[in-house]
Formats: structure tokens, sequence, C-alpha cells
């Protein structure tokens, strides 16, 4: 899978490995890197994320300003 990062400038972080991001694939989608739910946020998910799905959050902006 190649990926191309369309993380908006203004989450863009510079001075660590670990922040949130976005990524547009070939095959139409995207690879989002944010911070797992907490135990409680994910239990009022119950019976929407599959086995080999994960929940996570990140700031509202940063999807509003891809593209």
């Amino acid at each position: 899978m190649k990926l191309k990062e369309v993380t908006p400038s203004e989450f863009v972080c510079h001075s660590a490995s670990c922040c949130p991001a976005v990524f547009e694939t070939e095959n139409n989608s995207y690879v989002i890197i944010g911070k797992k739910l907490s135990v409680s946020a994910e239990a009022q998910l119950a019976g929407r994320i599959g086995a080999d799905e994960f929940a996570i959050e990140v700031p509202k902006g940063m999807i509003d300003g891809v593209k």
C-alpha cells in the first residue's frame, strides 16, 4: 500500500514522532493515526467495531481540513 500524507499543515507535528496524521492511499481510502479511545468511550460503540477494526480519536479540524 502506498501512503501519501495529506495531514493539514496546522496539524503536522515537527517535534515528535507520535502525532495524529492522515494519509491517502491508492485504494481510494485514508489511513488515520490518532489516539485510542478510552474503555468507556469505546463501550458507547459496542457492536459497531468489527474484530479487525479500531476506533480512534483525532482533532475535528484535522479531518475538516483534508482536501
